[in-house]
């Protein structure tokens, strides 16, 4: 199974993913990782940094084939 790190912005409406805010077009698409492991360690270092906590989070999401 595959997972998906996307990556949600805090708007006024509450948590948006880059792709519904059209923010994918600009860098801030989805990344497809093998395993929940590897999504997951990435979303941690992610979600981990200072200058992102309270404005943008990484969340791992299965990928439906």
């Amino acid at each position: 199974m595959k997972w998906a790190l996307v990556v949600y912005f805090m708007t006024a409406g509450g948590w948006q993913s880059a792709e519904t805010l059209g923010k994918d077009k600009i860098g801030w698409s989805s990344i497809v990782y093998e395993s929940y492991q590897q999504c997951a360690s990435k979303a941690r270092m992610f979600n981990e940094d200072s200058n992102y906590r309270d404005r943008i989070k990484a969340i791992c999401e299965k990928v439906m084939s």
